[in-house]
């Protein structure tokens, strides 16, 4: 049995603003002082300080905010009430139908969003390709055999997907529900879209079809796994293909 919106206080647009908007200061203050600071000080490889400055101070405390939204609430800490209240249902062939077809419609809209971007700068001279990396760090692929650097990325990369989608949708989006009712998905992808404001505006141009397609189909089917499955099946292979020079 799922946590119905009824069952919960609503979350309004001051606290949805309070949540996401800290989260944002947050990952601006991590990308454009703490990155640079990692960098000069240490001289580790600009991917690295990402790592570090998004798992420890951005990821992580996300994850923490959702454990302790749900011991707000006044809940036990076991895993049938865990998992009601955060809908972690088990994914169903519907949900994974779903899930498949999101993956498939998030990837084809991102590679033509880029394809036309290209061909725009082509054609116009002026329009700029879309950078398929975020300004704050450039990442070209494992160099000399660096392959430690994977090592470092997946505790980042666990908490990445986690904190985010235990918080945004697991926590946050079912009392969104309880406040705006059906619009509830377009709010919380609006305040996503925020969140990744420090990668620039290209990049979130890129990501729209993710972050309103994955939002949509999280609401839709009230499966947090849902969420988890296509955050992670995008951001994680991609990474590795990269690192691998894949492609």
């Amino acid at each position: 049995m799922q946590t119905r919106p009824s069952d919960l206080k609503p979350m309004w647009w001051l606290e949805s603003w309070l949540y996401f908007g800290t989260a944002t200061i947050v990952i601006w203050l991590a990308t454009r002082l703490g990155i640079p600071f990692l960098v000069n000080t240490s001289g580790m490889p600009s991917i690295v300080a990402w790592f570090i400055m998004s798992g420890a101070f951005v990821f992580l405390p996300l994850f923490i905010a959702a454990l302790l939204g749900y011991r707000h609430e006044g809940r036990p800490w076991n895993w049938d009430s865990f998992k009601e209240r955060f809908r972690l249902a088990p994914m169903t062939k519907s949900d994974w139908a779903w899930m498949f077809a999101s993956l498939v419609v998030i990837g084809g809209t991102m590679g033509l969003i880029v394809f036309a971007a290209e061909k725009l700068a082509l054609l116009t001279g002026w329009f700029t390709p879309i950078q398929t990396s975020p300004a704050f760090f450039e990442y070209h692929g494992i160099e000399n055999g660096q392959y430690w650097i994977l090592l470092v990325w997946l505790p980042m990369f666990l908490f990445n997907i986690l904190g985010e989608e235990f918080l945004w949708r697991g926590y946050i989006l079912p009392r969104q529900e309880a406040a705006f009712g059906n619009y509830a998905w377009i709010v919380n992808a609006s305040f996503w879209l925020i969140f990744h404001t420090c990668f620039g505006l290209g990049m979130i141009i890129m990501l729209l079809p993710m972050l309103f397609i994955q939002c949509y189909v999280t609401w839709k089917r009230k499966n947090t796994w849902i969420s988890v499955l296509i955050h992670g099946l995008i951001n994680g292979p991609a990474f590795v293909a990269i690192s691998l020079r894949l492609f």
